[in-house]
């Protein structure tokens, strides 16, 4: 079931990859959370728990940008709201991973992955 988890959670990750946030950051850094995704994603699925903290923790500092940047753009709490979310299930990633919960930590993953389409679908747009 994790690794059906996880396809799914991919799937959106390559789907949202041809898509920039408006705004936020350049097309490299994008990419590279992208990449960064899909690594947490796999190392999720492998149970490689330093792997899977490794790209939690680097995808948590993106977060921070992207927060800096919503801060900066003003009138978009809900964007904040989201990017606190990402931030709080990439927190329980890393915790569940740690307790070598990887079941746990892949349906975090989706859960993630969905706060990201949310936000994605106000915020994003076309290349």
């Amino acid at each position: 079931m994790c690794k059906y988890i996880l396809l799914g959670y991919s799937f959106f990750v390559l789907l949202a990859s041809g898509w920039v946030l408006a705004g936020t950051v350049d097309e490299d850094s994008m990419q590279l959370m992208k990449d960064k995704q899909t690594s947490l994603s796999s190392n999720i699925s492998l149970n490689n728990a330093k792997g899977a903290t490794e790209d939690a923790e680097e995808i948590l500092d993106m977060f921070g940008d992207v927060e800096e940047f919503f801060v900066k753009k003003g009138n978009a709490q809900d964007a904040l709201d989201w990017t606190k979310q990402s931030k709080d299930l990439l927190a329980s990633i890393v915790k569940n991973v740690g307790s070598k919960n990887f079941d746990t930590a892949a349906q975090t993953s989706v859960t993630l992955a969905k706060t990201c389409k949310e936000c994605h679908a106000i915020y994003k747009k076309d290349k």
